[in-house]
């Protein structure tokens, strides 16, 4: 793999394929300011990038995305396509700008593996086995791995030009600068920011930044909580930290610049407005049918049978990292 030495947002390449924990340690990484990887973190990243999937394209690649009809975007059933029992991650169909059609497959991985690039290249295998046309492969490392966004070869392979090759498109999240992903355009790059080097902020500051951006951009609501989810989920704080962040958010309500509420704010705000518990369960059903997808009739039932605001709010709370309704507790 060829790598570059810096995480700069500058000139773009592409490459276009063709081809037939346990407590003690989880505390430790807090402390130590490492990011750690929430248990859904596989579910949360896949609704992120595909909810702003015309931005992960601005993102990776630049000069492609320019060359696209990014309001033309067809998800195909990844469900077909797996490598060793394990489904691709995101598979759509964009339109080219002059006619035509491009495959563009994402998968994402909570730390970076070496054995990714031939699983990658199986993947392109099987997927344009079903899918005639071009293919592009985007790789996005949350933890390790080269930083930023470059174009890699498949392991092990010989090159030459005589020889065709698999590549792919690499973009590791870790080594890039907050900074930098906070004045970018794309939405995305604001939450992405918050897996990023965040020298010379602290860790609150470094949430704050983020959610800061996301709180007063003009983003529709539903947009606007996907996004603060994954920073809430995956730029976890200490208690230190958490006190230190509660004090600049006080600071900031202050000087008028209010940032994002938390879950159990925005359902007391509601409940408040509405004057009634009404407000709250109708909002957490809501927050649920996005999170979890359409549910069951049982499931809105007992919700609708809450009675209790605290329950309510804690539940709330949890939703940001829970990874089934179970753990919710209203299976």
């Amino acid at each position: 793999m060829e790598r570059e030495k810096t995480c700069q947002i500058g000139a773009s390449f592409y490459v276009l394929y063709r081809g037939g924990d346990d407590s003690a340690a989880r505390i430790g990484r807090l402390a130590s300011g490492e990011t750690t990887m929430p248990p859904s973190h596989d579910r949360l990243c896949k609704r992120l990038l595909r909810a702003f999937f015309p931005d992960l394209l601005r993102l990776a690649t630049p000069a492609v995305a320019k060359r696209l009809r990014l309001g033309k975007v067809t998800f195909l059933d990844k469900e077909l396509v797996e490598v060793d029992r394990r489904e691709a991650d995101l598979l759509a169909l964009v339109g080219i700008r002059g006619g035509g059609l491009l495959l563009v497959h994402v998968e994402i991985e909570a730390r970076a593996r070496r054995k990714m690039p031939g699983r990658l290249r199986d993947y392109a295998h099987r997927i344009q086995t079903r899918y005639p046309g071009q293919l592009l492969s985007i790789l996005v490392n949350l933890r390790g791995g080269a930083p930023g966004v470059q174009w890699a070869q498949g392991g092990g392979e010989l090159s030459a030009p005589e020889i065709s090759s698999f590549r792919y498109v690499s973009f590791g999240l870790a080594g890039c600068s907050a900074a930098d992903y906070l004045t970018r355009p794309e939405p995305l790059a604001w939450a992405l920011a918050a897996l990023m080097v965040r020298h010379p902020m602290s860790r609150a500051e470094h949430k704050l930044a983020c959610l800061r951006r996301i709180a007063t951009a003009e983003l529709g609501e539903d947009a606007r909580i996907l996004l603060a989810d994954f920073v809430e989920a995956y730029l976890e704080l200490t208690v230190d930290e958490a006190t230190e962040y509660k004090r600049l958010d006080i600071r900031e309500r202050k000087e008028g610049r209010a940032v994002w509420m938390t879950w159990s704010e925005k359902l007391k705000a509601e409940g408040q407005r509405e004057g009634k518990r009404e407000g709250m369960r109708q909002l957490l059903l809501l927050q649920l049918d996005r999170r979890f997808g359409p549910l069951p009739e049982r499931i809105r039932q007992k919700v609708e049978t809450i009675t209790s605001v605290q329950r309510l709010t804690r539940i709330a709370e949890k939703l940001v990292t829970a990874g089934s309704l179970r753990e919710l507790g209203i299976r």
